[in-house]
C-alpha cells in the first residue's frame, strides 16, 4: 500500500532531525528511531541527501552543515586582520620537528599560510590534517611530511569529517594541534555543529600541546555543542586583550594565553 506523501514527509522531516541532533547516525538506528525498515530507511536518506540537508556515508548519513553553516569562501573574508595577527602569535608556538595537527578553520589556514612565508627548514616535521585547503597550501613544501585524513568529504567546506575521521586519528600522536571555535566563553569552548566537536574532542586526546585559536569576535556568542571546558582545552591564541577576557570570565592563566598583537 501506498503511503500518503504527508506521512513521507513528516517522517523524512524527523529524519533530518535526529541525524542534526546526533551528528551521525547509522542505518540500523534510523530503522530503529522511526520504526522503518532498512530499505526504507536508505529511500529516506536518498530523498533527504538529494535535498541538501545531509551527507550519506558508508552505512548512514552525517548531518550536513554544508546547508547551515557559511562556507570556507564566505568565513574566509571574516576579521582577515585578527587572524593574519593569531596566525602570527601561533606560529611562535609552532614545533619545529614532530607532528602537528591543522584542523579545518580559516584561521588555522592562516597559519598554515604563514609556515610556508616564515620559509622554515621543515624537514622533520609531519602535519596531518582533515582540511584540503591547508592540504592544498602544504602540498610539495620542501621537507615536510604531509598526511590527510580520511572521512566524509564535505564540498562547501573542503573538510572531511564523520565516523572515519574519528577512527583516522587513532592511528597518529600530535605534539601540537591547532584548532579553531566557533565561540568562547566562561565554561570553555563551543561549536555549532556536533560532529565538528565530536572530531575537535578526539583530537584534544591524541595531542600533547592543543592551541585553540579564535578572534575576539567570538567571545560571548552561544553554539549548542560543547568541545571542553578551559580545564582540558590547552592554550588559546587570540587577539582578544586580557580585559576583555576577564570580563568574559574565561579562567585561563597568562601561561595559557598566546596574545596576538
Amino acid at each position: 500500500m501506498r503511503v500518503p506523501r504527508h506521512i513521507v514527509d513528516r517522517r523524512q522531516a524527523r529524519l533530518c532531525d535526529l541525524i542534526r541532533t546526533d551528528g551521525f547516525l547509522p542505518v540500523a538506528e534510523i530503522c530503529r528511531k522511526l520504526g522503518v525498515s532498512a530499505a526504507t530507511a536508505r529511500r529516506d536518506l536518498a530523498s533527504v541527501a538529494a535535498s541538501g540537508h545531509i551527507t550519506r556515508t558508508r552505512g548512514g548519513a552525517l548531518a550536513d552543515y554544508n546547508a547551515s553553516f557559511a562556507s570556507l569562501g564566505e568565513r574566509a573574508g571574516r576579521a582577515r586582520t585578527a587572524k593574519g595577527r593569531i596566525a602570527a602569535a601561533a606560529l611562535t608556538r609552532f614545533p619545529l620537528r614532530g607532528t602537528v595537527f591543522l584542523d579545518a578553520g580559516t584561521t588555522v589556514r592562516a597559519i598554515a599560510r604563514q609556515l610556508l612565508r616564515a620559509r622554515r627548514d621543515l624537514t622533520g616535521l609531519s602535519i596531518v590534517t582533515n582540511s584540503l585547503p591547508v592540504a592544498t597550501l602544504l602540498g610539495g613544501a620542501p621537507g615536510l611530511d604531509l598526511h590527510v585524513l580520511g572521512g566524509t568529504f564535505l564540498h562547501r567546506q573542503a573538510v572531511l569529517l564523520g565516523a572515519d575521521a574519528v577512527r583516522s586519528l587513532a592511528a597518529w600522536k600530535f605534539d601540537a594541534a591547532f584548532l579553531g571555535g566557533e565561540s568562547m566563553d566562561a565554561d570553555g569552548i563551543s561549536n555549532s555543529h556536533a560532529e565538528i566537536a565530536v572530531f575537535q574532542t578526539a583530537v584534544l586526546l591524541r595531542t600533547t600541546a592543543p592551541y585553540f585559536c579564535l578572534d575576539a569576535g567570538k567571545l560571548g556568542r552561544t553554539t549548542p555543542h560543547r568541545i571542553g571546558g578551559w580545564d582540558t582545552l590547552g592554550f588559546l591564541v587570540t587577539d582578544a586583550s586580557p580585559a576583555q577576557l576577564a570580563a568574559a570570565e574565561i579562567p585561563l592563566p597568562p601561561t595559557r594565553l598566546v596574545l596576538a598583537k
